[in-house]
């Protein structure tokens, strides 16, 4: 019973729905991204009386629920520095897939091509994301000299394709070929409930950044864990709102060789620069 409990609380408090919907509200403010004030309720109630697409509905509440598995600080899930690191992938990567249905699934062509844009991209971002996070997490919260190194290369990687992942500033949908993007042909229920799912995924990849760049330390508190991994993710936030505000949108083959021939080799590169160093430093 107890162990239900607890994961009730994970899933529902924190850190999962409550808490990854305050930190969604929060970075909605400061980069000033759409999303209606009430949309996400609405939307999921019009999915309920079968209104609004359900893969829409699905996918939000699937990227409200994945940072439960994340491995926060205090958190009754994460028992060891990685969480349940696999269960908070599938659902995060199953939210991105559920939210580009209706796009693909579109009779206008409109649709369609912004949704085939945001698949591209978005996957070529976090595919990266994921690669540099991984060795920031294989060298855990070793600081010695000979693991510094990879750990700086694979944040450098982790922070070039964090806003293509995001669809933000020069990888963001193009209005000026696909005019009101992959939710044009949808109800305002289903695009309001489209924009909140794409904040709330957006709000669950900026906290990557800390909760798996920056493993767990041990000797400092768990509630000093928590305020840098907030203070983090709504300082990369507003990082996010400068590029949003500030850049010119990139043609897709662009922002693709960007991720996959600048963000990538790095990633790639901390890998080899981590087994070098462990080896023979």
């Amino acid at each position: 019973m107890n162990t239900l409990i607890q994961q009730l609380i994970a899933a529902l408090l924190y850190p999962g729905m409550l808490t990854t919907l305050l930190l969604t509200l929060a970075v909605i403010g400061i980069t000033k991204l759409h999303a209606p004030g009430g949309g996400l309720s609405r939307g999921l109630l019009a999915a309920l009386q079968g209104k609004t697409s359900l893969s829409l509905a699905l996918a939000a509440l699937l990227g409200l629920i994945a940072p439960a598995f994340l491995p926060w600080a205090g958190s009754p899930l994460a028992t060891s520095r990685l969480g349940q690191l696999w269960l908070a992938w599938a659902l995060l990567e199953t939210s991105f897939i559920l939210a580009l249905m209706p796009g693909l699934q579109s009779l206008a062509a409109s649709s369609v091509r912004a949704a085939m844009r945001e698949a591209q991209l978005s996957s070529a971002g976090r595919i990266v994301l994921w690669l540099a996070l991984g060795v920031a997490l294989w060298t855990g919260d070793n600081w010695q000299w000979n693991i510094v190194p990879a750990r700086v290369l694979a944040l450098i990687a982790a922070a070039m394709a964090l806003p293509v992942a995001l669809g933000w500033g020069p990888f963001a949908h193009d209005w000026s070929l696909t005019p009101g993007g992959p939710e044009a042909e949808l109800n305002r229920a289903s695009a309001e409930l489209a924009q909140w799912g794409r904040a709330i995924r957006a709000t669950v990849l900026l906290t990557l950044i800390p909760l798996l760049g920056f493993p767990i330390t041990a000797g400092l508190h768990w509630s000093l864990h928590i305020a840098l991994t907030v203070a983090t993710t709504l300082a990369l936030a507003g990082v996010g709102r400068y590029i949003n505000g500030s850049t010119v949108r990139q043609p897709l083959n662009e922002s693709l060789r960007w991720c996959y021939t600048r963000a990538l080799p790095v990633a790639l590169l901390s890998g080899i620069v981590l087994v070098v160093m462990q080896r023979w430093m």
